[in-house]
């Protein structure tokens, strides 16, 4: 249950950040306050665009500030939009076609944490990062996997958080 000084109090809602941290997947995540319309907009983005979780209205900058804090999002630029608090986490994409190859990858980043989005495809495998598409004839499972390695080593820090 928690102690009700765990939770955040904006108007009518009691929000448990807390908690809501911690079943919150690796995305990246944005929170804005917004002071001429008292409202805080809590946003996530999974390589699908942003989309829009909660927003909060007649709330204080205090409250967008401490909602921010406890779900373990930082200041954006150094305090140049002290509105803004933001969580960054790598995601990537594999479009799964059933193959033994595919599979492959896909437990690879289960086991090292990298946080991912199957697709299933009729066609060929591709693990998609910022970077583009990886697939065969161009790509081999090994190199994939290679690279997928490298991912995880560079943002080792931020898969070690939660979200």
């Amino acid at each position: 249950m928690g102690n009700s000084l765990d939770k955040i109090i904006v108007g009518n809602l009691a929000i448990s950040a807390a908690n809501l941290r911690r079943y919150l997947k690796k995305s990246h995540y944005w929170l804005a306050y917004h002071p001429e319309t008292e409202t805080i907009a809590f946003t996530a983005n999974h390589n699908g665009g942003g989309e829009q979780l909660l927003e909060i209205r007649n709330a204080s900058y205090e409250n967008a500030e401490r909602l921010a804090r406890e779900l373990g999002l930082t200041a954006d630029h150094e305090g140049a939009q002290p509105c803004l608090w933001t969580k960054w986490n790598p995601v990537v994409e594999l479009a799964h076609d059933g193959s033994d190859d595919a599979e492959a990858l896909r437990l690879e980043m289960l086991r090292l944490g990298l946080p991912h989005t199957v697709r299933r495809s009729g066609r060929q495998w591709a693990w998609i990062d910022s970077a583009g598409a990886h697939a065969p004839t161009m790509w081999t499972k090994e190199m994939v996997l290679q690279r997928i390695r490298e991912t995880a080593e560079r943002y080792k820090k931020q898969l070690e958080t939660i979200p």
